[in-house]
């Protein structure tokens, strides 16, 4: 199962906050350290695999155990400079190599690291909590809209690839992050860790813009909402009916539904706040 986090921490709108350079060194060197039945350089490859998702760099397999090693340390600083996703590539990738029979460390020796180091950060169950410290408040460096756009384009662009899933993960972790955002500064209630289902029934209701009127209001109602379920089940599909690991993919034609299906929630609210000429966030 992937590490559970806050929105803001999956998905941070604006900079990232990096880690420190010695706990990516330590981490450097808990990895060197585990061996199993897999060999020390396919241990390694799912290293880089899980770092490049974070980075967004493209992975391929290296030639060579020490070539692999040194490609990790450049994808594990790249990863480290958002700091939730990387402690999330590190649980992952450990998490996958235990189901490959291979002896790992607790999260509490990834706690203990994060400790040693000041870092605002540890895990708790499958929860990475962020701790109170003095961790500045980004600022936005762009929309959030504009954000959820290239999540969107980005996912459709990777299907079928072997990034695809990541993408979608992404561009459903964005949306989700948007349409709560829009409930916050609507002063709409919602329940502690909403689906994008649920967000998205509470705007149709409480939102000006979004409230069912005109022809055939409640059969559009029922058409859009239906779009909204479709992204939750096939959310949940990928994140628990599977390991979710690396290279396990959607086929094409349900990745295909669950980005047309997010896109057409977007756009859906993005065209209602512009018939009401509301500012888009």
């Amino acid at each position: 199962m992937p590490l559970q986090m806050a929105s803001e921490l999956r998905f941070p709108m604006g900079t990232t906050e990096s880690l420190d350079d010695n706990i990516v060194d330590s981490f450097i060197s808990l990895i060197r350290k585990l061996s199993g039945p897999i060999g020390h350089q396919q241990i390694v490859e799912i290293f880089k695999q899980h770092f490049c998702k974070v980075s967004n760099d493209y992975y391929s397999r290296s030639s060579s155990l020490e070539w692999a090693e040194s490609d990790m340390v450049t994808q594990a600083y790249n990863a480290a400079k958002d700091a939730p996703n990387f402690i999330a590539a590190i649980y992952e990738a450990l998490e996958e190599l235990e189901h490959k029979k291979t002896v790992v460390p607790t999260v509490q020796h990834i706690n203990q690291i994060l400790k040693n180091n000041n870092a605002n950060y540890e895990i708790v169950g499958d929860q990475l909590i962020q701790n109170a410290g003095s961790v500045a408040t980004p600022e936005l460096s762009e929309s959030v809209s504009t954000i959820v756009m290239r999540a969107l384009g980005d996912a459709k662009a990777l299907i079928g690839t072997v990034d695809s899933s990541s993408a979608i993960d992404r561009a459903h972790t964005a949306l989700h992050g948007y349409l709560v955002q829009l409930c916050k500064d609507n002063s709409i209630n919602l329940p502690d860790d909403p689906t994008v289902s649920k967000a998205f029934k509470e705007l149709r209701i409480f939102h000006p813009a979004l409230q069912a009127s005109g022809n055939r209001s409640e059969e559009i109602t029922r058409v859009l909402q239906s779009f909204a379920n479709s992204i939750d089940a096939f959310s949940t599909l990928r994140n628990k009916a599977s390991l979710s690991h690396v290279n396990e993919l959607l086929d094409v034609p349900e990745a295909t539904a669950t980005v047309n299906a997010m896109n057409t929630v977007f756009r859906y609210v993005q065209d209602s706040m512009q018939r009401k000429n509301i500012k888009l966030i």
